[in-house]
């Protein structure tokens, strides 16, 4: 038993299981009523790793049996720590914005301190390459935004994701430290709305520096401007010896050819 002040100096007795009670501990009314028993596993993952990573239960989505952080889940870390950590705001700005479908789209997000410095930053691309739902493939321009924004968000978010599941494992059940005990290790790696680039869905995008996006920014320009494919094939045909020559990075390679492929893809149709 613990006791806290109440009103007017009276003192109440609080249950100490009432007050070390995790975060999100009730979120098993969220359940679905007669889920199939594959539901019912991810579910119960979905809670586990609410309580250990305390992130909502609405900021993590299981995609290929993977759970994954979200968008909505690093929004909650940010907002919630950035008071401790001196973070103040992030703002995405387009690089390249996709005016067709087909085109790639390119953004860049900044977080800020309360200072107005930048402390970290993010690329986002989408194009019809490595976004999976055709639903999507017409957002281009708004799957980049958020590509941008959770790359950034996740590079600060990340090491609070962590201190807090380290924190909060003891406090889980047993049944409960089973089910994350594989899931934990690559929860946070990549976002939800970062799946999806030839199918290795556990897999984080590697991603390029300013540095980098800004030597191939011309390449880029030119993939982009190409009316027909046999003006595509010869810029193509340029990547390639640039590739075999090791002018371009792993990283710029793989943006590159993202956009060439993009490209070709909306010349064909």
């Amino acid at each position: 038993m613990a006791e806290k002040k109440g009103k007017k100096g009276t003192k109440v007795t609080v249950q100490e299981s009432e007050k070390e009670k995790p975060s999100w501990s009730d979120a098993g009314i969220l359940m679905k009523k007669g889920a199939t028993p594959k539901e019912q596993a991810e579910q119960q993952m979905i809670i586990a790793l609410s309580i250990a990573f305390d992130i909502p239960p609405q900021g993590i989505t299981i995609l290929a049996d993977n759970p994954y952080v979200n968008r909505i889940g690093l929004e909650f870390v940010f907002h919630k720590w950035r008071g401790n950590y001196g973070w103040s705001h992030f703002l995405s700005k387009p690089i390249e914005l996709a005016r067709k479908v087909g085109e790639t789209a390119v953004f860049k997000t900044t977080v800020y301190n309360k200072k107005d410095e930048p402390i970290a930053n993010g690329y986002g691309t989408a194009n019809a390459a490595n976004v999976k739902l055709d639903m999507v493939k017409t957002f281009l321009n708004e799957m980049a935004e958020t590509r941008s924004q959770n790359r950034c968000l996740r590079k600060i978010c990340s090491p609070v994701l962590y201190k807090t599941f380290i924190r909060n494992v003891k406090r889980l059940n047993k049944d409960q430290k089973l089910i994350v005990a594989e899931a934990a290790g690559k929860f946070g790696s990549v976002t939800a709305e970062e799946v999806g680039v030839s199918g290795e869905e556990d897999k984080a995008e590697t991603l390029v520096s300013e540095a980098e996006m800004t030597n191939i920014a011309s390449f880029l320009q030119e993939i982009n401007n190409a009316k027909t494919q046999a003006a595509l094939k010869k810029i193509g045909a340029r990547l390639k010896v640039g590739i075999k020559v090791k002018k371009f990075s792993k990283n710029q390679v793989k943006v590159l050819k993202e956009a060439w492929l993009g490209k070709a893809q909306k010349l064909a149709f």
